[in-house]
C-alpha cells in the first residue's frame, strides 16, 4: 500500500506499526509516548478503526476502558490529533485551573466546544511535548474527575 493511501484506504486495515511509521519527525515520538501511556496507565490495547466521519475520515486508534472511550488518536503526516470526550461538568474545573496549567491547544477546543448530550468533544492537535503532558493530565481528569 502506498504511504499516501494508508489513512484513507478503507479496504486495507493498517496495523499500529504502519500508523506509527506514517507520522514523521518529532511527532512520531509524541505518538509513541501517548500510546505507551494509555496502554500502561489504563491497561488497555489499541483498537484500529476506520472513520467515515467528515470531520476526520480515515484510520485511527481508539482506546477504551470498561466500554467507555478514553480517547481516539488520528495520525497525520507531521503530527496527530487526539479526540477526548469530556463530561460537560468538568469544563469549569478545566477553566478554573487554566492559568499556566494547560496549553492553549487544550483550552481553545474546550472554550469553543458545543455541548452534546452532557459532553464536549475536544479535537486537540498534538503539536509539542507540552500538549502530550497536558493530554495525560486531561485523561486523568476525565477518568478520576479531579487533577492529581
Amino acid at each position: 500500500m502506498k504511504t499516501e493511501d494508508l489513512l484513507l484506504d478503507a479496504g486495507r486495515a493498517p496495523d499500529l506499526a504502519a500508523l506509527t511509521g506514517y507520522i514523521d519527525g518529532p511527532a512520531r515520538g509524541r505518538w509513541l509516548e501517548l500510546n505507551r501511556f494509555l496502554q500502561e496507565r489504563y491497561r488497555v490495547g489499541p483498537k484500529i478503526a476506520y472513520s467515515r466521519c467528515s470531520a476526520k475520515p480515515g484510520w485511527n486508534v481508539k482506546y477504551q476502558k470498561s466500554g467507555k472511550s478514553l480517547c481516539t488518536l488520528y495520525p497525520e503526516r507531521d503530527g496527530f490529533v487526539a479526540l477526548v470526550v469530556l463530561r460537560q461538568e468538568l469544563l469549569p474545573l478545566l477553566e478554573a485551573t487554566s492559568a499556566g496549567l494547560w496549553d492553549e491547544a487544550i483550552l481553545a477546543p474546550a472554550r469553543t466546544a458545543k455541548p452534546f448530550n452532557g459532553t464536549v468533544w475536544l479535537m486537540i492537535p498534538v503539536t509539542g511535548d507540552r500538549v502530550v503532558a497536558d493530554l495525560k493530565q486531561l485523561l486523568l481528569l476525565k477518568q478520576e474527575g479531579t487533577l492529581p
